[in-house]
Protein backbone atom coordinates (compact mmCIF):
# COMPACT_ATOMS: atom_id res chain seq x y z
CA UNK A 1 0.00 0.00 0.00
CA UNK A 2 0.88 3.62 -0.50
CA UNK A 3 3.34 5.17 1.98
CA UNK A 4 1.80 7.36 4.67
CA UNK A 5 3.40 10.59 3.47
CA UNK A 6 1.42 10.43 0.20
CA UNK A 7 -1.89 10.12 2.05
CA UNK A 8 -1.51 13.71 3.23
CA UNK A 9 -2.39 15.11 -0.20
CA UNK A 10 -5.93 13.67 0.05
CA UNK A 11 -8.94 15.19 1.84
CA UNK A 12 -9.31 13.77 5.34
CA UNK A 13 -12.19 11.39 4.62
CA UNK A 14 -10.41 10.06 1.48
CA UNK A 15 -7.19 9.57 3.45
CA UNK A 16 -9.11 7.72 6.16
CA UNK A 17 -10.79 5.34 3.67
CA UNK A 18 -7.53 4.52 1.86
CA UNK A 19 -5.59 4.03 5.10
CA UNK A 20 -8.17 1.97 6.97
CA UNK A 21 -10.46 0.19 4.51
CA UNK A 22 -8.81 -0.48 1.16
CA UNK A 23 -6.26 -3.04 2.28
CA UNK A 24 -8.87 -5.41 3.74
CA UNK A 25 -11.18 -4.89 0.75
CA UNK A 26 -8.42 -5.91 -1.69
CA UNK A 27 -7.51 -8.94 0.44
CA UNK A 28 -11.15 -10.07 0.40
CA UNK A 29 -11.45 -9.61 -3.36
CA UNK A 30 -8.15 -11.46 -3.95
CA UNK A 31 -9.41 -14.38 -1.84
CA UNK A 32 -12.74 -14.43 -3.71
CA UNK A 33 -11.01 -14.65 -7.11
CA UNK A 34 -8.25 -16.96 -5.78
CA UNK A 35 -5.52 -14.58 -6.87
CA UNK A 36 -1.85 -15.28 -6.23
CA UNK A 37 0.36 -13.09 -4.09
CA UNK A 38 1.89 -11.55 -7.21
CA UNK A 39 -1.54 -10.76 -8.65
CA UNK A 40 -2.66 -9.28 -5.33
CA UNK A 41 0.41 -7.03 -5.25
CA UNK A 42 -0.32 -5.90 -8.82
CA UNK A 43 -3.83 -4.79 -7.74
CA UNK A 44 -2.46 -2.89 -4.74
CA UNK A 45 -0.03 -0.99 -6.99
CA UNK A 46 -2.73 -0.36 -9.60
CA UNK A 47 -5.13 0.97 -6.95
CA UNK A 48 -2.44 3.33 -5.63
CA UNK A 49 -1.88 4.74 -9.13
CA UNK A 50 -5.63 5.29 -9.56
CA UNK A 51 -5.88 7.02 -6.15
CA UNK A 52 -3.02 9.30 -7.18
CA UNK A 53 -4.73 9.84 -10.55
CA UNK A 54 -1.73 8.58 -12.48
CA UNK A 55 -4.17 6.21 -14.18
CA UNK A 56 -7.77 7.01 -15.12
CA UNK A 57 -10.39 4.89 -13.38
CA UNK A 58 -11.87 4.16 -16.80
CA UNK A 59 -8.62 2.39 -17.79
CA UNK A 60 -8.94 -0.13 -14.93
CA UNK A 61 -10.04 -3.07 -17.19
CA UNK A 62 -7.17 -2.42 -19.63
CA UNK A 63 -4.61 -2.61 -16.82
CA UNK A 64 -6.25 -5.69 -15.31
CA UNK A 65 -5.80 -7.40 -18.68
CA UNK A 66 -2.05 -7.14 -17.97
CA UNK A 67 -2.24 -8.78 -14.52
CA UNK A 68 0.43 -11.53 -14.13
CA UNK A 69 -0.83 -15.00 -15.10
CA UNK A 70 -4.07 -13.42 -16.34
CA UNK A 71 -5.32 -16.72 -17.76
CA UNK A 72 -8.20 -18.01 -15.66
CA UNK A 73 -9.05 -14.59 -14.20
CA UNK A 74 -12.41 -13.12 -15.23
CA UNK A 75 -11.16 -9.58 -15.71
CA UNK A 76 -14.63 -8.07 -16.18
CA UNK A 77 -15.98 -9.48 -12.93
CA UNK A 78 -12.77 -8.60 -11.09
CA UNK A 79 -12.94 -5.01 -12.39
CA UNK A 80 -16.62 -4.76 -11.42
CA UNK A 81 -15.93 -6.00 -7.89
CA UNK A 82 -13.10 -3.50 -7.49
CA UNK A 83 -15.29 -0.72 -8.89
CA UNK A 84 -18.12 -1.43 -6.45
CA UNK A 85 -16.10 -2.04 -3.28
CA UNK A 86 -12.86 -0.04 -3.63
CA UNK A 87 -13.52 2.84 -6.03
CA UNK A 88 -17.25 3.63 -5.81
CA UNK A 89 -16.91 5.15 -2.30
CA UNK A 90 -14.42 7.59 -3.89
CA UNK A 91 -16.70 8.57 -6.79
CA UNK A 92 -16.79 12.24 -5.78
CA UNK A 93 -12.99 12.36 -5.70
CA UNK A 94 -12.13 10.14 -8.68
CA UNK A 95 -15.12 10.76 -10.97
CA UNK A 96 -15.99 8.28 -13.70
CA UNK A 97 -16.59 5.27 -11.45
CA UNK A 98 -20.30 5.35 -12.41
CA UNK A 99 -19.39 5.20 -16.11
CA UNK A 100 -16.97 2.34 -15.48
CA UNK A 101 -19.67 0.33 -13.70
CA UNK A 102 -22.11 0.87 -16.57
CA UNK A 103 -19.46 -0.14 -19.15
CA UNK A 104 -18.88 -3.36 -17.20
CA UNK A 105 -22.60 -4.16 -17.23
CA UNK A 106 -23.34 -3.29 -13.63
CA UNK A 107 -25.90 -1.06 -11.94
CA UNK A 108 -24.75 2.19 -10.37
CA UNK A 109 -25.48 2.02 -6.62
CA UNK A 110 -26.49 4.87 -4.36
CA UNK A 111 -23.71 7.27 -3.52
CA UNK A 112 -21.83 6.34 -0.36
CA UNK A 113 -20.81 9.22 1.88
CA UNK A 114 -17.39 8.81 3.46
CA UNK A 115 -16.72 9.66 7.08
CA UNK A 116 -15.78 13.28 7.61
CA UNK A 117 -15.63 15.78 10.45
CA UNK A 118 -18.94 17.01 11.79
CA UNK A 119 -17.93 20.66 12.13
CA UNK A 120 -16.06 22.66 9.55
CA UNK A 121 -14.54 24.89 12.19
CA UNK A 122 -12.93 21.98 14.04
CA UNK A 123 -9.25 21.45 13.34
CA UNK A 124 -7.11 18.32 12.96
CA UNK A 125 -5.00 16.88 15.74
CA UNK A 126 -1.48 16.25 14.50
CA UNK A 127 0.84 17.19 17.36
CA UNK A 128 0.99 16.77 21.14
CA UNK A 129 -1.44 17.84 23.85
CA UNK A 130 -2.38 17.31 27.48
CA UNK A 131 -6.15 16.94 27.62
CA UNK A 132 -9.05 14.55 28.22
CA UNK A 133 -10.68 12.16 25.78
CA UNK A 134 -13.96 14.09 25.84
CA UNK A 135 -12.27 17.41 25.09
CA UNK A 136 -10.19 15.89 22.27
CA UNK A 137 -13.31 14.42 20.67
CA UNK A 138 -14.98 17.81 20.85
CA UNK A 139 -11.99 19.85 19.71
CA UNK A 140 -10.58 17.79 16.81
CA UNK A 141 -12.71 16.45 14.00
CA UNK A 142 -10.20 13.69 13.17
CA UNK A 143 -9.68 12.44 16.73
CA UNK A 144 -12.37 9.75 16.56
CA UNK A 145 -10.75 8.32 13.40
CA UNK A 146 -7.19 8.13 14.76
CA UNK A 147 -5.71 4.65 15.19
CA UNK A 148 -5.35 3.70 18.85
CA UNK A 149 -3.63 0.36 18.16
CA UNK A 150 -1.87 -1.15 15.17
CA UNK A 151 -4.10 -4.03 14.09
CA UNK A 152 -7.78 -4.20 13.18
CA UNK A 153 -10.44 -5.29 15.68
CA UNK A 154 -13.79 -7.08 15.47
CA UNK A 155 -16.96 -5.12 16.23
CA UNK A 156 -20.14 -6.37 17.93
CA UNK A 157 -21.55 -7.49 14.57
CA UNK A 158 -18.49 -9.67 13.95
CA UNK A 159 -17.05 -7.44 11.22
CA UNK A 160 -13.38 -6.52 10.98
CA UNK A 161 -13.03 -2.76 11.49
CA UNK A 162 -10.11 -0.33 11.79
CA UNK A 163 -8.68 0.08 15.35
CA UNK A 164 -9.68 3.73 15.60
CA UNK A 165 -10.78 5.64 18.69
CA UNK A 166 -14.49 5.46 17.78
CA UNK A 167 -14.43 1.69 17.30
CA UNK A 168 -12.50 1.05 20.54
CA UNK A 169 -15.00 3.18 22.50
CA UNK A 170 -17.89 1.28 20.90
CA UNK A 171 -16.27 -2.04 21.86
CA UNK A 172 -15.64 -0.82 25.41
CA UNK A 173 -19.23 0.36 25.90
CA UNK A 174 -20.64 -2.80 24.30
CA UNK A 175 -18.61 -4.99 26.69
CA UNK A 176 -19.24 -3.05 29.93
CA UNK A 177 -22.48 -1.21 29.21
CA UNK A 178 -23.12 2.54 29.06
CA UNK A 179 -22.06 4.98 31.78
CA UNK A 180 -18.85 5.47 33.72
CA UNK A 181 -16.87 2.48 34.93
CA UNK A 182 -14.57 2.03 37.92
CA UNK A 183 -11.05 0.59 37.87
CA UNK A 184 -12.34 -2.94 38.47
CA UNK A 185 -14.63 -2.76 35.44
CA UNK A 186 -11.79 -1.41 33.29
CA UNK A 187 -9.55 -4.24 34.46
CA UNK A 188 -12.25 -6.76 33.51
CA UNK A 189 -12.46 -5.29 30.01
CA UNK A 190 -8.68 -5.25 29.48
CA UNK A 191 -8.27 -8.81 30.77
CA UNK A 192 -11.33 -10.48 29.23
CA UNK A 193 -12.55 -8.60 26.14
CA UNK A 194 -11.57 -10.40 22.94
CA UNK A 195 -10.14 -7.33 21.22
CA UNK A 196 -8.16 -6.23 24.29
CA UNK A 197 -6.62 -9.70 24.63
CA UNK A 198 -5.19 -9.51 21.10
CA UNK A 199 -3.10 -6.37 21.58
CA UNK A 200 0.46 -6.14 22.92
CA UNK A 201 1.15 -5.28 26.55
CA UNK A 202 2.27 -1.81 25.53
CA UNK A 203 -0.96 -1.21 23.60
CA UNK A 204 -3.05 -2.56 26.48
CA UNK A 205 -1.43 -0.04 28.82
CA UNK A 206 -2.22 2.70 26.31
CA UNK A 207 -5.86 1.58 26.28
CA UNK A 208 -5.95 1.68 30.08
CA UNK A 209 -4.81 5.32 30.17
CA UNK A 210 -7.29 6.14 27.41
CA UNK A 211 -10.29 4.63 29.20
CA UNK A 212 -9.32 6.12 32.56
CA UNK A 213 -9.52 9.53 30.88
CA UNK A 214 -12.74 8.52 29.09
CA UNK A 215 -14.45 7.48 32.36
CA UNK A 216 -12.98 9.95 34.83
CA UNK A 217 -12.33 12.92 32.55
CA UNK A 218 -8.72 12.95 33.76
CA UNK A 219 -5.83 14.59 31.95
CA UNK A 220 -3.52 12.41 29.87
CA UNK A 221 -0.79 13.13 27.34
CA UNK A 222 -1.64 12.57 23.64
CA UNK A 223 0.77 12.49 20.72
CA UNK A 224 1.02 10.80 17.33
CA UNK A 225 3.76 8.31 16.48
CA UNK A 226 3.80 6.99 12.89
CA UNK A 227 0.03 7.37 12.60
CA UNK A 228 -0.78 5.75 15.97
CA UNK A 229 -2.30 7.77 18.83
CA UNK A 230 -0.07 7.48 21.90
CA UNK A 231 -1.71 7.96 25.32
CA UNK A 232 0.44 8.36 28.44
CA UNK A 233 0.07 9.37 32.07
CA UNK A 234 0.85 13.03 32.80
CA UNK A 235 3.05 12.21 35.79
CA UNK A 236 5.11 9.95 33.57
CA UNK A 237 5.96 13.01 31.46
CA UNK A 238 6.86 15.15 34.46
CA UNK A 239 9.51 12.84 35.85
CA UNK A 240 13.11 13.84 35.22
CA UNK A 241 14.50 11.41 32.64
CA UNK A 242 18.04 11.59 34.00
CA UNK A 243 16.98 10.77 37.53
CA UNK A 244 14.70 8.01 36.26
CA UNK A 245 17.44 6.40 34.19
CA UNK A 246 20.03 6.79 36.89
CA UNK A 247 18.02 4.49 39.13
CA UNK A 248 17.87 1.71 36.58
CA UNK A 249 20.49 -0.96 36.92
CA UNK A 250 21.55 -2.07 33.45
CA UNK A 251 22.34 -5.52 34.82
CA UNK A 252 18.60 -6.03 35.43
CA UNK A 253 17.90 -5.29 31.77
CA UNK A 254 20.50 -7.87 30.76
CA UNK A 255 19.17 -10.43 33.24
CA UNK A 256 15.65 -10.09 31.83
CA UNK A 257 16.97 -10.29 28.29
CA UNK A 258 18.94 -13.50 28.85
CA UNK A 259 16.10 -15.02 30.84
CA UNK A 260 13.90 -14.54 27.78
CA UNK A 261 16.58 -16.16 25.63
CA UNK A 262 16.75 -19.20 27.90
CA UNK A 263 12.97 -19.65 27.86
CA UNK A 264 12.78 -19.61 24.05
CA UNK A 265 14.22 -23.13 23.71
CA UNK A 266 11.44 -24.49 25.90
CA UNK A 267 8.59 -22.59 24.20
CA UNK A 268 9.45 -22.90 20.50
CA UNK A 269 8.09 -25.97 18.71
CA UNK A 270 10.98 -28.40 18.21
CA UNK A 271 12.75 -28.92 14.90
CA UNK A 272 11.78 -32.63 14.91
CA UNK A 273 8.07 -31.79 15.01
CA UNK A 274 8.41 -29.13 12.32
CA UNK A 275 10.42 -31.36 9.98
CA UNK A 276 8.07 -34.30 10.54
CA UNK A 277 5.11 -32.14 9.55
CA UNK A 278 7.11 -30.90 6.55
CA UNK A 279 7.95 -34.48 5.48
CA UNK A 280 11.65 -33.60 5.92
CA UNK A 281 11.42 -31.10 3.08
CA UNK A 282 12.83 -27.67 4.10
CA UNK A 283 10.78 -25.97 1.36
CA UNK A 284 7.53 -27.21 2.95
CA UNK A 285 8.53 -25.48 6.18
CA UNK A 286 7.59 -22.24 4.39
CA UNK A 287 3.99 -23.47 4.07
CA UNK A 288 3.86 -24.36 7.77
CA UNK A 289 5.26 -20.94 8.67
CA UNK A 290 2.64 -19.19 6.49
CA UNK A 291 -0.18 -21.19 8.10
CA UNK A 292 1.17 -20.58 11.63
CA UNK A 293 1.33 -16.84 10.97
CA UNK A 294 -2.24 -16.87 9.67
CA UNK A 295 -3.67 -18.43 12.85
CA UNK A 296 -1.32 -16.60 15.23
CA UNK A 297 0.55 -19.70 16.43
CA UNK A 298 3.66 -17.89 17.65
CA UNK A 299 5.56 -20.90 18.99
CA UNK A 300 5.17 -22.89 15.76
CA UNK A 301 6.05 -19.86 13.63
CA UNK A 302 9.24 -19.31 15.65
CA UNK A 303 10.03 -23.01 15.36
CA UNK A 304 9.75 -22.72 11.58
CA UNK A 305 12.04 -19.69 11.51
CA UNK A 306 14.61 -21.56 13.59
CA UNK A 307 14.52 -24.54 11.21
CA UNK A 308 14.82 -22.32 8.12
CA UNK A 309 17.83 -20.51 9.60
CA UNK A 310 19.46 -23.76 10.76
CA UNK A 311 18.99 -25.29 7.30
CA UNK A 312 20.32 -22.06 5.74
CA UNK A 313 17.06 -21.66 3.82
CA UNK A 314 15.87 -18.42 5.45
CA UNK A 315 17.44 -15.94 3.00
CA UNK A 316 16.43 -18.11 0.06
CA UNK A 317 12.80 -18.12 1.22
CA UNK A 318 12.69 -14.30 1.31
CA UNK A 319 14.11 -14.12 -2.22
CA UNK A 320 12.02 -16.87 -3.83
CA UNK A 321 8.70 -17.22 -2.03
CA UNK A 322 6.29 -14.65 -3.47
CA UNK A 323 4.03 -14.75 -0.38
CA UNK A 324 6.74 -13.60 2.01
CA UNK A 325 8.37 -11.34 -0.56
CA UNK A 326 5.09 -9.52 -1.20
CA UNK A 327 4.18 -8.90 2.44
CA UNK A 328 7.74 -7.70 3.03
CA UNK A 329 7.45 -5.30 0.08
CA UNK A 330 4.21 -3.88 1.45
CA UNK A 331 5.78 -3.45 4.88
CA UNK A 332 8.73 -1.61 3.31
CA UNK A 333 6.39 0.51 1.17
CA UNK A 334 4.40 1.72 4.16
CA UNK A 335 7.39 2.31 6.43
CA UNK A 336 10.01 3.65 4.02
CA UNK A 337 8.10 4.74 0.91
CA UNK A 338 6.64 2.93 -2.08
CA UNK A 339 9.74 3.51 -4.20
CA UNK A 340 11.81 1.47 -1.69
CA UNK A 341 9.85 -1.71 -2.43
CA UNK A 342 12.13 -2.22 -5.42
CA UNK A 343 15.16 -2.36 -3.14
CA UNK A 344 14.47 -6.05 -2.50
CA UNK A 345 15.17 -6.80 -6.16
CA UNK A 346 18.47 -4.92 -6.11
CA UNK A 347 21.86 -5.64 -4.58
CA UNK A 348 21.03 -4.99 -0.93
CA UNK A 349 22.88 -5.95 2.26
CA UNK A 350 21.32 -9.31 3.18
CA UNK A 351 21.54 -8.53 6.88
CA UNK A 352 19.38 -5.44 6.32
CA UNK A 353 16.79 -7.67 4.61
CA UNK A 354 16.84 -10.05 7.59
CA UNK A 355 16.54 -7.12 9.99
CA UNK A 356 13.44 -5.68 8.20
CA UNK A 357 11.88 -9.13 7.73
CA UNK A 358 12.27 -10.08 11.39
CA UNK A 359 10.79 -6.76 12.53
CA UNK A 360 7.80 -7.36 10.26
CA UNK A 361 7.26 -10.99 11.33
CA UNK A 362 7.93 -10.63 15.06
CA UNK A 363 6.43 -7.21 15.76
CA UNK A 364 3.65 -6.84 13.17
CA UNK A 365 2.53 -10.36 12.22
CA UNK A 366 3.12 -12.25 15.49
CA UNK A 367 2.64 -9.12 17.63
CA UNK A 368 5.33 -9.97 20.17
CA UNK A 369 6.01 -7.40 22.87
CA UNK A 370 9.03 -5.19 22.23
CA UNK A 371 11.11 -7.06 24.81
CA UNK A 372 10.18 -10.47 23.37
CA UNK A 373 10.75 -9.29 19.78
CA UNK A 374 14.28 -8.08 20.56
CA UNK A 375 15.30 -11.21 22.47
CA UNK A 376 13.79 -13.47 19.78
CA UNK A 377 15.56 -11.58 16.98
CA UNK A 378 18.84 -11.88 18.92
CA UNK A 379 18.23 -15.61 19.43
CA UNK A 380 17.43 -16.30 15.77
CA UNK A 381 20.30 -14.30 14.31
CA UNK A 382 22.81 -16.04 16.59
CA UNK A 383 21.84 -19.59 15.61
CA UNK A 384 24.59 -19.43 12.99
CA UNK A 385 27.68 -17.77 14.56
CA UNK A 386 29.01 -14.73 12.75
CA UNK A 387 25.85 -14.16 10.67
CA UNK A 388 25.45 -10.60 12.01
CA UNK A 389 23.25 -8.91 14.60
CA UNK A 390 20.03 -6.93 14.19
CA UNK A 391 19.45 -5.63 17.75
CA UNK A 392 21.68 -3.72 20.16
CA UNK A 393 21.66 -2.45 23.74
CA UNK A 394 21.07 1.29 23.88
CA UNK A 395 23.07 2.24 26.97
CA UNK A 396 21.40 5.63 27.25
CA UNK A 397 17.87 4.25 27.60
CA UNK A 398 19.16 0.95 29.05
CA UNK A 399 16.92 -1.00 26.68
CA UNK A 400 17.38 -3.13 23.59
CA UNK A 401 16.50 -1.65 20.20
CA UNK A 402 16.44 -2.68 16.55
CA UNK A 403 19.71 -1.78 14.87
CA UNK A 404 18.58 1.26 12.92
CA UNK A 405 18.64 1.62 9.15
CA UNK A 406 18.19 4.67 6.98
CA UNK A 407 17.38 5.50 3.36
CA UNK A 408 20.02 7.52 1.52
CA UNK A 409 19.67 8.18 -2.22
CA UNK A 410 16.99 5.46 -2.47
CA UNK A 411 19.31 2.90 -0.85
CA UNK A 412 19.18 1.26 2.56
CA UNK A 413 22.18 1.62 4.87
CA UNK A 414 22.93 1.16 8.55
CA UNK A 415 22.74 4.01 11.03
CA UNK A 416 25.83 3.81 13.22
CA UNK A 417 24.49 4.51 16.70
CA UNK A 418 26.63 2.21 18.81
Amino acid sequence: MMPKNLWLQFPEEIMFFIANEVEQLVYDIAAKFELSGEQEMYIFDLADDIFLKKISILDLPNYLDKIPQAKGVDVRLLALDLAYKVFWPLQDYLGGVDRLILRLGGKVPRQKTLQAGSKDDNKLFNGTEQSTVSKMLERYKNFASLRLTANKIVNKAGHIVPPIVANWIEDYVHFLGAGNHNSLKRAQYLSKAANALKVSEKERERLRYFFVSYDENSLVFFHLDQGILMVEEIQEQEKTPVAENASIDISQTLDNFYQNLRSLDNKIVSANIIMSEAENNPNKVRDILWQAMGIGDKDKALGCLRVLITKKSFDQMIKEDSRFKNILKRFIGVKYGQNMERALDENIDQLIVRRIFLEMILSEKLRLSEEDAYSTAFYLTNIIPGSGQVVYLDKRSKAFRWLEIQVVANKFSWVDKI
